[in-house]
């Protein structure tokens, strides 16, 4: 998501890449686009770990990390992907505004493959044929093509001229990219050309930030009732209520500049409601993909939550309020499970007010909830009850603490 914060708070040793980002230009200079490509902090390539793969951890890193640099890449977005995650279907967590599928070269165009484009043609995505080759078995996407992009540096004049007149009735635009001098800029301009890329006008920038973890503690089951022909909204949200990473991975991703929304988020049943059964079905998909759970600390951030919300019941607050206590506490605990501060996390949410207000100001009566939970942590890290704290909250936290941990062993069985 676009996302601020102070540099200070992270330091160089934390940063981590996200993906880099290479600028698209138009006739008057102008940047229209941006292509993403994948990177890694351990120089393995995409084609070492799989197109697929990439694919998956990019998109991820997009929506979900936090970098004060991201704000410049929302939209639109060009995206590499192979036939493989074109075609699972599930794995196309975008909105076909924000993104320009690209086409890379190394696709075999099956009859099968070229129908997977029409159709995702058809719901309003926009599709790029990347370092085209203007060979027959393409032929079939030309018509399905937005942009035709074109390796200026081995393509000659002469067959560029050849087929830019050869497929003149097609509605597409031409990007030429491997721009590395202001002649050839001009040259590709005077050709006909109306997107340009390449080293001359910007290299690609490394963004670097903070990943926040992706992890599941119960996919299979949560996977089970969301993938139902009708899920039960009431037992997914409980669901989601016991996967603390998955919620915080959502509420960015529901905030990312892929899908912000205007309506406030207060509980995780509006969060699922506000990105829709279908975006959610597929970022848990996602989410499978890159899982990675650390249990003590789900343990701890859970019991958290489920404390908050006992309280609220015993404050005999409603419903509402104590899916926001629940939500609140959860938040709270980004510190534990991803190293993030909750306040920087919080500050491009689009949840309630008051949730943020606890959150950057210990305001209200869920920021109460949490000091209160907090404190029976502290008390018990340090073997020492607080005596003005009420014993039932030691009980209430004792009681959430077993239940959380009866649940986690059947999750780990």
């Amino acid at each position: 998501m676009a996302f601020s914060f102070d540099d200070a708070s992270i330091t160089a040793q934390q940063l981590q890449s996200l993906f880099a980002a290479q600028p698209i230009f138009d006739s008057a200079n102008q940047r229209v686009a941006v292509e993403l490509l994948y990177r890694s902090d351990t120089g393995v390539s995409a084609l070492e770990i799989g197109d697929s793969k990439a694919t998956s951890e990019l998109i991820y890193n997009l929506c979900s990390g936090i970098s004060a640099q991201i704000a410049q890449y929302n939209a639109p977005v060009f995206i590499n992907v192979d036939a493989d995650f074109l075609m699972s279907g599930s794995f196309l967590p975008l909105e076909p505004d924000k993104v320009v599928i690209e086409l890379v070269e190394r696709i075999t165009p099956t009859p099968e493959f070229v129908a997977c484009v029409a159709g995702l043609k058809q719901r309003g995505f926009s599709f790029a044929l990347d370092d085209f080759e203007f060979t027959a078995d393409w032929d079939p996407l030309i018509e399905l093509a937005d942009i035709i992009k074109v390796d200026i540096l081995h393509s000659s004049t002469a067959m560029i001229l050849e087929q830019m007149q050869r497929l003149n009735r097609f509605s597409v635009r031409w990007l030429a990219e491997r721009i590395e001098t202001p002649e050839q800029l001009e040259q590709c301009k005077s050709l006909g050309f109306t997107m340009f890329q390449g080293y001359f006008l910007a290299r690609p920038e490394l963004v670097t930030g903070k990943k926040v973890p992706v992890a599941t503690l119960r996919l299979a089951d949560l996977i089970d009732n969301l993938f139902q022909p009708e899920p039960d909204i009431a037992t997914l949200t409980a669901q989601f209520a016991d996967e603390p990473n998955l919620v915080t991975g959502l509420l960015r991703i529901a905030n990312s500049p892929l899908y912000r929304k205007t309506r406030e988020v207060s509980s995780i049943k509006q969060l699922i409601v506000c990105l829709g059964l279908d975006l959610v079905r597929k970022w848990v998909l996602m989410f499978s993909v890159l899982k990675n759970c650390n249990s003590a600390a789900a343990s701890l951030v859970l019991t958290r939550a489920y404390t908050a919300q006992r309280l609220a019941v015993d404050w005999h607050l409603s419903d509402i309020e104590q899916s926001k206590y629940f939500l609140t506490a959860l938040i709270s605990g980004v510190d534990v499970l991803f190293g993030i501060q909750p306040v920087e996390f919080v500050a491009g949410l689009n949840v309630a007010e008051d949730i943020k207000q606890a959150i950057s100001s210990g305001i209200g009566g869920a920021a109460k909830a949490v000091e209160i939970v907090k404190r029976i942590e502290q008390s018990y890290s340090m073997k020492m009850l607080a005596d003005d704290l009420n014993k039932k909250y030691f009980s209430f936290y004792n009681q959430q603490q077993y239940t959380v941990q009866q649940k986690l062993s059947l999750f780990a069985g």
